[in-house]
This record gives C-alpha cells, structure tokens and sequence, in this order.
C-alpha cells in the first residue's frame, strides 16, 4: 500500500487529522473543544488534501483511531470513514486511540495509558514508541490501585487516588502524534491485512452483556 494517507482519529475529543505524503510532508488540523464531530470532520479532512494540494483521487490510504474512546464519536468516525471510501475503495488502517495518547506522552520509555470509561471503569494499555507492551483492556479503576505503580497519561480526569503513581503530561498535540505513530509503524504493519471497512473498538461491555454475564 502507499502514501498519501489520510488518518482521522475523534476518540479523546476534538477530532484529530493528518495526512503524510510519500516524501514525508504532514499536514494536520485538529477541531475546536466542543465542536460536533458530524459537522467538523469532513471540512477537517478536507482541509488538509487542500493544504497539501491534493484531491481525494490522490491517496493510497486511509487510517482511522478506532477506540477505545467515545462510543459516539467512535460510531461517527467509523461512519464517516465508511462513507468516504465508499467510492474511493482504499485500505482503511486500524490504529489504537490509546497508542496515540502513549505518543503524545513524548518519551521512550513504556508508559501506561489510562483513560477514565465511567461506571467505575478504564480503558488501560501500556506502550513503548507507540507498540504494545499488554493487551488493551476495559478495567475496573480498583483494579488499578492494586496494581504497580508506575507512570501514565490520560486525557480525562482520574476518579481515583492512584498513590505512588507519575502523571506524564500530553507534549505532543494529538494530530502530531497521529502522524508519529504512523510513520513509526509503517514498515512494521502488514499493510495486506487492511480491508475497505473498519469496525470501532470498544472494549467496555454494554449493559445488556453486562447483565448476561452475572446471569
């Protein structure tokens, strides 16, 4: 597969965009806080095949931060996507929303990456460059207080004391870290793999699941 590739990611918040041409130049936009995804992410998109001067027959890919995050942003984007490339027909890559959050950490040591779910919940994952060091995982936070400590990032708030713990701050803004990470996996991902459609991860279970697991 090749560049250009067009990457798209709404699951912190305010969308996320970026597109990197085969000679390396990035291009990025990122939305306001508060914004509507469904009415801001294809101007976004738009905005940076006109910064790179390019049209959409242009590309070669298509990446999108599929979760786990907003379970409504994620749908949106997921929609989107799907609606973009109902006609252009290209590879969509998956990439995981909290390996971009471990990129905006800006370090080379592993960090962990805990982003509040609610209901008492946390999406958790810890990474090094940007790979995966455990697989991702929908927590209880209590879990996480009887864990190590060690250091993390979030973009939200955490509702729990977590003693001994360091928070990193985020240095890189969440498109560039978008970018970063791409570039980073390039050569490492089996770009054969990638279909036309892309689910969202979610990983948190619905209450309907829930509720038939406690049978």
């Amino acid at each position: 597969m090749s560049y250009p590739v067009l990457a798209l990611d709404v699951a912190t918040g305010p969308a996320s965009v970026c597109l990197i041409t085969e000679s390396g130049a990035v291009f990025t936009a990122q939305a306001e806080a508060g914004k509507q995804h469904s009415q801001i992410v294809l101007p976004l998109l738009q905005d940076v095949l006109k910064q790179a001067q390019l049209d959409w027959s242009d590309l070669g890919m298509l990446a999108l931060g599929q979760g786990p995050g907003s379970f409504t942003g994620l749908r949106i984007a997921a929609a989107i996507m799907a609606g973009v490339n109902a006609s252009l027909k290209l590879p969509i890559w998956g990439l995981s929303s909290l390996a971009i959050t471990a990129v905006q950490s800006d370090i080379q040591t592993p960090v962990w990456v805990l982003e509040d779910a609610r209901a008492g919940e946390v999406f958790t994952g810890c990474y090094k460059q940007g790979i995966a060091l455990q697989k991702e995982q929908c927590q209880l936070w209590s879990d996480i207080e009887s864990m190590p400590v060690d250091t993390f990032v979030a973009h939200q708030d955490v509702p729990v004391s977590l003693h001994g713990w360091h928070r990193l701050p985020l240095k890189k803004n969440r498109a560039d870290a978008l970018a970063v990470l791409l570039q980073s996996q390039w050569d490492k991902i089996d770009h054969t793999a990638h279909s036309r459609w892309i689910q969202p991860v979610y990983l948190q279970l619905s209450q309907a699941e829930k509720n038939l697991q406690h049978g």
